[in-house]
């Protein structure tokens, strides 16, 4: 199981392939979408115009043969500080890419990240995040009106 993340220059892949790497990917991460915009209420057109104006960065856990999850990160400044935020996660077979949590601690390392603010779902902090040295600074709750 491997962490990738997609980069997100607007540069051609190479001279044969003039797409940029979102655009030669879309087919790996875009059917993610669905189920973000499920859960978070955002049209999947928002969740596409962030990916498009690189507010957030994508990166899959890929398991050799095809993408098990979608990460979206968005590095915003508390300071001089750059903070690496995992505003997006989702995906399939949940146990096989937990496991890939060092993995995105280190890409945002080498970043520049001071810090990684994962979001995530309650059961989440009980199964590897309490044990990987992760505490609740914050609750984010929410009520329907």
């Amino acid at each position: 199981m491997q962490f990738v993340p997609i980069p997100t220059s607007r540069k051609p892949i190479s001279k044969d392939d003039p797409r940029d790497f979102l655009d030669a990917t879309f087919d790996q991460w875009f059917p993610f979408l669905e189920g973000i915009s499920r859960r978070s209420k955002e049209p999947v057109n928002n969740l596409l115009k962030q990916i498009a104006d690189r507010d957030v960065q994508l990166a899959l856990a890929w398991d050799g043969d095809r993408p098990l999850a979608l990460f979206g990160i968005r590095f915003v400044k508390r300071g001089d500080d750059l903070i690496g935020e995992v505003c997006w996660l989702t995906g399939r077979q949940v146990k096989r890419w937990l496991c890939l949590l060092p993995q995105l601690e280190q890409y945002l390392r080498d970043m520049g990240c001071k810090e990684i603010r994962p979001i995530c779902r309650p059961g989440w902090a009980r199964l590897i995040l309490n044990k990987s040295g992760y505490k609740a600074t914050h609750y984010q709750m929410e009520k329907v009106l």
